[in-house]
């Protein structure tokens, strides 16, 4: 009698036994699943962190100041005004502020020699007005000012128009340091470029496109363009320490770049 339950007894432990080791199975498989579920989760999240923050840095490189501006209807990249054909071989980048003396002698020394380049269909002039002078005009923000009307000339009148009126800001550029043109002087300007003064009267005093030159001259920074004049051919930044070097240098890089005849 006691043999039996010595038998019974080891059944009923090696069962219990068997019982134990598999609920710790259980428990050791549940819980390998649910470290599983983690590992993936934790991934997901990582790549989700990343995504938004490459998203947020390439918002962050086309913008910081937070603003959205619709550019005038015309413009080039969003921020370029073109004098040219935009099919020519060759691109001319020039940013430039309206109150920089040294922009001025550019304009002087280089204009009929870009035109001629532009009329053979050879070059495409890109304008990249940038506002970085507005301190130096005895607080009237001239820089902005004369940026915003350009904006308001080419949304409304057209390449050919804002081009005559970009050039007339430069012979009638105001010395730096000085208040610049008012936006009466930019209205008449304007109008000698051939546009309707209804047409850009308001938005010149407006300043309907300031947050589009507050918005370029940002994205110019952010691409490390530090003064005006700064000129670039086919995106090659030209060195240069006068403005006679700068036209020169100009020129052979235009020649070079520029397909054979």
């Amino acid at each position: 009698m006691s043999k039996k339950k010595s038998n019974a007894t080891r059944r009923a432990e090696q069962l219990n036994t068997a019982q134990q080791a598999a609920t710790i199975r259980n428990e050791q498989e549940r819980q390998e699943k649910r470290r599983r579920t983690y590992m993936v989760s934790g991934a997901v999240a990582v790549v989700l962190v990343l995504l938004l923050g490459l998203g947020y840095a390439v918002q962050s490189s086309r913008d910081t100041t937070g603003q959205l501006a619709s550019p005038p209807v015309g413009v080039l990249d969003e921020y370029a005004v073109p004098r040219g054909d935009a099919g020519a071989p060759v691109t001319v980048t020039i940013y430039e502020d309206f109150m920089c003396p040294f922009c001025g002698d550019l304009e002087v020394a280089s204009r009929d020699l870009l035109q001629q380049y532009v009329d053979d269909e050879v070059v495409l002039v890109e304008y990249r007005i940038l506002s970085f002078l507005d301190g130096a005009s005895g607080g009237s923000d001239y820089s902005t000012r004369a940026m915003n009307a350009l904006g308001v000339v080419l949304d409304t009148s057209g390449q050919d128009a804002a081009i005559r009126f970009h050039d007339l800001l430069f012979e009638q550029q105001p010395e730096e340091g000085t208040e610049g043109l008012s936006d009466d002087d930019l209205i008449d300007l304007a109008v000698e470029a051939g546009v309707e003064e209804a047409d850009v009267a308001g938005p010149i005093q407006d300043r309907a496109f300031e947050q589009w030159v507050e918005n370029a001259t940002d994205a110019a920074s952010q691409d490390e363009v530090n003064q005006t004049p700064t000129v670039l051919v086919d995106g090659e930044v030209l060195e240069f320490e006068t403005i006679d070097e700068l036209v020169g240098q100009l020129r052979a890089a235009i020649d070079s770049a520029a397909p054979a005849a």
